[in-house]
């Protein structure tokens, strides 16, 4: 089974689209922007740069903790620790999910602006791990399962996020019909158009949605105060 691709045209759709794919805290279809249509749905480390087979990222992932502690205290709960290392950039086989479709409306628009974007729309399923689970118990898992984190970070909170965890790290979504019945798969792409981008990013700010939002630190208000900045019309100073 492939999963479905919408071609969004206009505001309107996205609200349209939006009203009838809904997350209901996680239990549902929860979202994913990507600012270009072309990227894989995997996580980092499932990636080609950075595979790394036979489970040997949670090995990699040994060694960014052992020096982490440094910096940070860990928590004993081994997911916990992945979702930190992935917080911070280390590839993991998280993938980054939110409940809310505006955030993901957001990273799909707010870069590559010439590049066409997407939101990925994903039905969750009953698979959900738990913080009992460890390193070896990933090790033996196949598949790609859930986790709901706790709200440890503050970018969690405001993202609403979750993760898929992929197991082995190169392990994509199955695509299957969903359990609401009909045609419907549990996985589909809405497509969205470059041109499209500004009026959603404008669309978006008007409910709230902007980086400082989305990253409530020094950093992502820094970042947001740039962006306003770029958008107001330059004055010439060639006459």
């Amino acid at each position: 089974m492939q999963h479905h691709t919408i071609n969004v045209t206009d505001l309107d759709m996205l609200h349209k689209v939006f009203r009838g794919f809904r997350s209901h805290d996680g239990v549902g279809y929860v979202f994913r922007g990507h600012a270009q249509a072309a990227w894989e749905l995997l996580p980092k480390a499932g990636r080609p740069e950075f595979y790394l087979p036979d489970n040997r990222d949670l090995g990699r992932f040994y060694a960014w903790s052992k020096r982490a502690v440094a910096y940070s205290s860990l928590s004993s709960s081994y997911l916990e620790q992945l979702a930190l290392a992935q917080h911070h950039g280390l590839a993991t086989r998280l993938l980054d999910w939110s409940m809310n479709p505006l955030v993901a409306c957001y990273f799909a628009c707010s870069d590559h602006a010439d590049k066409d974007g997407a939101v990925w729309m994903y039905e969750m399923g009953d698979a959900i791990l738990t913080d009992e689970n460890t390193r070896d118990t990933l090790k033996e898992r196949k598949g790609v399962f859930g986790y709901l984190p706790k709200a440890v970070f503050p970018r969690v909170i405001s993202q609403k996020g979750l993760f898929t965890v992929h197991c082995d790290a190169a392990h994509g979504i199955d695509v299957r019909a969903s359990r609401l019945g009909g045609e419907c798969p549990n996985l589909i792409q809405l497509h969205i158009p470059a041109n499209l981008k500004p009026d959603i990013l404008d669309l978006l700010a008007d409910y709230g949605i902007d980086h400082s939002y989305l990253f409530p630190d020094l950093d992502g208000l820094s970042a947001h105060v740039n962006a306003d900045t770029a958008r107001i019309p330059k004055l010439r100073t060639d006459d």
